[in-house]
């Protein structure tokens, strides 16, 4: 599951990215390999969004979040829209949770 974080400038992302990084490393169940990440700034969006499974929003996107979806519905990308609180705490356990219920629920509807 190819993920990519979207943000106003991929800077907060990269943190979250490395606390999800970690939970993957440190699970004894999750192969890094399986798990690619990336995290960029909105206006990169359009160049990188084909090349992933699943694209999770940083909460000070949240205005921008329909826009988002609706450019990763065209393509069948889920999209996860990530709270403050959890984003806040750079909370990389429960990120990549929403992320792997996302994508499962995608692949169903497939």
């Amino acid at each position: 599951m190819k993920t990519l974080l979207v943000c106003a400038g991929g800077f907060s992302t990269t943190m979250m990215m490395e606390s999800m990084k970690k939970v993957v490393k440190e699970s004894q169940k999750l192969e890094e390999a399986d798990y690619p990440m990336e995290a960029i700034g909105i206006d990169k969006l359009d160049r990188y969004i084909n090349d992933y499974d699943v694209i999770l929003v940083g909460p000070q996107l949240s205005h921008k979040y329909e826009f988002i979806k609706t450019e990763a519905d065209k393509v069948n990308k889920p999209t996860v829209l990530l709270t403050s609180d959890i984003y806040g705490s750079m909370d990389g356990a429960t990120v990549m949770k929403q992320a792997l219920v996302a994508y499962r629920k995608n692949q169903a509807q497939a």
